[in-house]
């Protein structure tokens, strides 16, 4: 039990970990901790441009929001993190950081980024031209619109999460830099499609009710217990490229999977109960502006008391099944942990 709560703890920390080179090179134990930076220049210059493009549009209309530009940045910096910073490096040769690596990606830089409902500040910060090329394809509205209704996002997320990790495609990715970028763009596409709809306040038949929203994350969370509990408890490794590359820490690679496996199962899984709380929150601060407006004009009507009590009622049910998941998982966890 040991080894695996030292190796936890150094994924999470990226603390005391040996230097390590990039996709396919060999590990050197003597390099120099600024030698494991992946400054690549086409991620940088993309991050840049989108802080950029944000920031200008939001200097204006969020003045009493600097939460949100706050939020927004932070989803950046997770990106950055994720992509630049020597957890990308450390990644290929440790599954457990690998693991944290696609937390930032997949769930943490996402949900920071839409959580801040940055889409007014973007356009007002595209170049005029850009702004009215979008608007006008017919086709990438029609796309986007597809890939937003509440099944698909759901399904994509769950399917890039689960099918990157069978191992044959794991290895693959590993050891291939074009299908490694490929798992990653994949990884943050879907997770930020999901969060775009997880976020979306607007009312029906616009976007998505509270109900379903709370509905796609316990089904998310779900399905990142099922996976991460599946790593964790399994007796046997699965994944060899990490030896290929040259494996770190000095710990066995059962240990180091089932690492990766708790990583995914419980920090992983309480981003979703962290952004569930948002989502009620944010609903709530809805329904008091919307009681009174209600109130002003004297129109609280009983149908509309009715829809949000039951909204909430679903909203809640949904979001006390996930915590007791959670717990179940963690308790479960616990037994199954030696010594």
């Amino acid at each position: 039990m040991r080894s695996r709560l030292q190796i936890l703890a150094g994924a999470l920390l990226l603390a005391g970990a040996s230097p390590a080179a990039g996709h396919g090179d060999e590990v050197h134990s003597s390099q120099s901790p600024l030698a494991m930076w992946q400054l690549s220049p086409e991620i940088l210059l993309s991050l840049a441009v989108i802080a950029l493009i944000y920031w200008r549009g939001s200097r204006h209309g969020l003045e009493g929001n600097r939460w949100r530009i706050a939020a927004f940045f932070g989803g950046i910096a997770a990106l950055f993190v994720a992509l630049i910073s020597p957890v990308e490096r450390l990644a290929d040769h440790i599954f457990a950081v690998h693991q944290v690596e696609h937390m930032l990606l997949r769930t943490v830089g996402p949900m920071l980024i839409f959580l801040a409902r940055p889409q007014a500040a973007i356009v007002r910060g595209l170049p005029a031209n850009v702004s009215r090329f979008f608007a006008g394809n017919g086709w990438l509205r029609s796309l986007v619109h597809f890939l937003r209704n509440p099944a698909i996002a759901l399904s994509a997320f769950l399917f890039a999460s689960y099918f990157w990790m069978v191992p044959y495609w794991h290895d693959m990715a590993i050891l291939n830099e074009p299908v490694h970028y490929l798992w990653h763009a994949s990884l943050l596409a879907t997770g930020l499609v999901f969060f775009s709809v997880i976020f979306d306040r607007r009312p029906p038949p616009h976007g998505p009710g509270l109900g379903v929203r709370l509905g796609m994350f316990v089904i998310a969370a779900i399905g990142n217990i099922v996976l991460g509990a599946f790593l964790t408890l399994k007796s046997v490794p699965l994944y060899h490229a990490y030896l290929v590359l040259g494996h770190m820490w000095d710990v066995p690679m059962l240990t180091d999977e089932q690492t990766g496996g708790i990583i995914m199962w419980i920090p992983g899984t309480m981003m979703f109960a962290i952004a569930a709380l948002f989502i009620i929150h944010g609903w709530s601060r809805e329904e008091d502006r919307a009681s009174g407006r209600r109130a002003r004009s004297g129109q609280e009507a009983l149908a509309q008391k009715r829809g949000a009590n039951g909204t909430l009622a679903f909203g809640l049910l949904g979001f006390a099944l996930l915590m007791l998941a959670i717990a179940f998982s963690v308790v479960a966890l616990i037994d199954r942990l030696p010594g």
